[in-house]
């Protein structure tokens, strides 16, 4: 049985109704967590708030850097000013003038600490149209109306009176003279009208196709096979075959699909399909309950854009387990849950394991959140955590009726792939390299200190709800060479009243889980210590910058076709 299914339309984001950009990051000799509010059009404003986690700036800085100019064409940095009543939180805004992608640096200043930097690559593309006002819409045509009558009453009163003769005595031509320049007016009026319509229907059409960004087109097959059969996915976007678009590894892997039941109690499946094609690409499906399932595909295309396209299936009832044939992951880390294992902040995840999740501070919108999961033996003790795809683990985060989901990570939410391409292109081989370590990538920290942070058994996740309601949350992480999964419930209550509740991202501070917190140190150390080691064997005299990243994105104009 084939099913197909075209892929739907979303904004571009890295997520789905995740408007925030978060990441937690060494800049210096200072901790920051850094949170973006990306405008939704160009030219658009960005709110930009920064949280000092440790150290005591006496100047915070924003500089926006567009991908295709340099330092020499970025404007005058702008300095962050402290918000009233807070002692370690800053606000700023920027200004993105046109499409692509600009790189938000932040800049410490500290009279003992010197300055430190960190780069969150931004995107700044139109991913929505901004609707006219019912009672703008009126006004602008009542005044029209009223310039349209002036212009032909003008014009009747006009020619009537040119027509009246110079000379005393001789008889006027009639009055028939105004009425014809009236009526040529409002024939002139009536079809400058007409072609105003078509050029704003042809700018809005020209808009909407070309200057909004669309997400790729795919189509999704379901063919008999394995257990749960074999899942086809096909990009059918013109883009596809455009380098441009070409897919890039993130944590290694072209394409992170995600398949979750649309029920209260959901099966997940985070599958990561192997380029069978061209375009096409293949995974074995788990056996997974029938039902509607919602698809979230994560791509990373060659030039730094991430994105997150969205799709729904309908899954069949699985064969009988007697005459079906064994799942064989396309992947060895795919990995799925079925429902009926949701709890509320504790639960097994395995033969003697155990995973908890709690949230500092309590979840609000538009406030950081830092999601805490650790991992435990039956004895209690810390369970030791083997790299999941570069590292310590991944979480996923989806609002019950599915209008938001998140894939994060340790630093934030950021695509490695993104992340490494934008650092590559500002500094080279070492500030990609540096990006790595920063971003938590366990396979370029040292060995020593990678297993150091694997034996605590514990995962910072900063994230910003953007809504209230109930949300879902799956965290996943790899213990003696098989992936655990817990899935939580978490529900996000309302803005709190005051500054602390609004978007801005100014709820109350809280320090980082010690985990967290030694991820930081261990992996500004180990960049530092990667540039040097990159910088002095390609002899570049470049100065690599002690960054964090965040989303990252350099599209060029024909992307948008």
């Amino acid at each position: 049985m084939l099913l197909f299914l075209l892929a739907s339309i979303g904004l571009l984001e890295a997520h789905v109704g995740s408007p925030h950009i978060v990441v937690e990051g060494k800049a210096g000799a200072f901790s920051l967590r850094v949170v973006v509010r990306q405008p939704e059009v160009v030219p658009g404003l960005a709110e930009i708030t920064v949280r000092v986690l440790e150290g005591e700036p006496s100047r915070i800085t924003v500089l926006p850097l567009h991908w295709a100019a340099d330092r020499n064409g970025a404007p005058r940095a702008d300095v962050a000013t402290r918000v009233p009543g807070e002692t370690n939180l800053y606000t700023a805004q920027l200004w993105f003038m046109t499409r692509g992608a600009y790189g938000v640096e932040v800049a410490a200043e500290g009279d003992r600490q010197g300055v430190g930097r960190m780069i969150v690559p931004v995107n700044s593309v139109a991913s929505s149209r901004k609707p006219m006002p019912a009672w703008l819409g009126f006004l602008a045509a009542a005044l029209g109306l009223v310039l349209a009558a002036g212009i032909i009453c003008i014009a009747w009163a006009g020619a009537r009176e040119a027509t009246l003769p110079d000379t005393p005595g001789t008889p006027p031509r009639g009055p028939w003279a105004g009425l014809r320049g009236g009526a040529i007016a409002a024939l002139v009026v009536t079809g400058a009208l007409f072609g105003g319509n078509f050029w704003w229907a042809y700018e809005e059409e020209n808009h909407a196709s070309h200057v909004v960004f669309h997400p790729i087109r795919h189509e999704l097959s379901l063919q008999p096979g394995t257990a749960g059969g074999t899942l086809r996915l096909e990009f059918t976007d013109p883009r596809a075959t455009n380098r441009n678009y070409s897919l890039v590894p993130d944590h290694g892997k072209l394409v992170h699909l995600f398949l979750i039941g649309t029920g209260s109690d959901p099966a997940m499946a985070h599958l990561h399909p192997v380029r069978e094609g061209s375009t096409t690409y293949r995974a074995a499906l788990p056996p997974l309950p029938a039902g509607d399932y919602r698809v979230f595909i994560d791509l990373t295309h060659e030039l730094g854009v991430a994105e997150t396209a969205t799709n729904s299936l309908s899954l069949p009832l699985p064969p009988p387990p007697a005459s079906a044939a064994p799942w064989i992951p396309t992947d060895p880390d795919d990995s799925w849950l079925t429902s009926g294992r949701l709890s509320s902040g504790r639960g097994e995840v395995g033969t003697g394991l155990t995973l908890e999740l709690s949230a500092s501070p309590e979840p609000r919108p538009g406030v950081p959140t830092l999601l805490r999961a650790s991992v435990r033996e039956a004895s209690g003790a810390a369970a030791p955590l083997d790299p999941y795809m570069h590292m310590l683990g991944h979480a996923l985060v989806l609002r019950s009726d599915g209008a938001v989901f998140a894939h994060v990570h340790p630093a934030g939410t950021l695509s490695l792939a993104a992340a490494r391409h934008f650092a590559a292109k500002s500094g080279g081989e070492a500030a990609a390299r540096a990006v790595e370590a920063l971003c938590g990538d366990l396979e370029v920290l040292p060995q020593p200190e990678a297993a150091e942070l694997s034996r605590k058994g514990e995962i910072g996740f900063p994230y910003v709800f953007p809504t209230p309601g109930a949300y879902l949350i799956w965290v996943q992480a790899k213990v003696r060479g098989t992936v655990v999964t817990g899935a939580f419930r978490l529900q996000v209550g309302p803005p709190a009243p005051g500054p602390a509740g609004g978007a801005s991202g100014t709820g109350p501070s809280h320090k980082m889980s010690d985990s967290c917190a030694t991820l930081l140190v261990r992996c500004s150390a180990a960049a530092r210590r990667t540039s040097a080691k990159v910088t002095s064997g390609s002899g570049s005299k470049s100065k690599t910058r002690r960054s964090g990243f965040s989303i990252a994105a350099t599209p060029a104009p024909q992307m948008w076709s």
